[in-house]
């Protein structure tokens, strides 16, 4: 099984993390921007905004934050961590830690700081970008709602990398082919350690 770590670098062709026009402090859209739906979980280029609970405001867990923080954000939306541990041929030397939820969402730590997450295939549908982009989206989709998204065609041959894409503004993710019908089957943002 190989394990990649992703970050802000190219990893089998894929681009690492980019910008999403939400702002950071209050998770609303930038000017000029428009959330389509508020989903259970929105997917960001620099974290995740959960739905508050029974009518609250929304929460955002943010790169950088303390592991703590993050833990207490995303587990009072989604339940306890499925699993926790670390991910030790990944980080540079230093493992990534990670806490994995029935959801399909893992989350990624380093140092004790929140790094990235990863939306897994069979992932929870209804956790997407405030555009709607997520798992199931279409090529075709994902090409007209990123406008500056890159479609990677992978080299399946001799277990090679699988399609992708990436995306200087959004996130990054896997596709199960390169054609307009072809579907994203999952999705990452920031340091990761993505299993192929």
């Amino acid at each position: 099984m190989k394990r990649y770590t992703t970050m802000v670098v190219a990893i089998g062709g894929i681009a690492g993390a980019a910008a999403l026009p939400i702002s950071a402090s209050s998770g609303a859209p930038v000017p000029g921007t428009s959330m389509v739906k508020t989903f259970p979980v929105t997917l960001t280029r620099d974290g995740l905004i959960m739905t508050g609970p029974r009518g609250q405001a929304p929460q955002n867990a943010l790169f950088g934050m303390a592991r703590a923080a993050v833990m207490k954000i995303v587990s009072g939306a989604l339940g306890a961590p499925a699993r926790t541990g670390v991910h030790p041929d990944c980080g540079q030397g230093h493992g990534i830690g990670y806490a994995k939820f029935r959801s399909g969402i893992e989350l990624s730590f380093v140092g004790g700081k929140f790094v990235g997450w990863t939306l897994g295939v069979g992932g929870d549908q209804n956790f997407r970008a405030n555009n709607g982009v997520g798992i199931g989206t279409t090529v075709a989709t994902l090409q007209r709602l990123f406008a500056d998204v890159s479609i990677d065609r992978g080299n399946t041959k001799g277990g090679g990398r699988r399609p992708g894409f990436s995306s200087n503004i959004w996130f990054n993710g896997w596709l199960d082919g390169d054609r307009p019908t072809s579907k994203v089957t999952s999705l990452y943002a920031g340091q990761t350690c993505i299993v192929g």
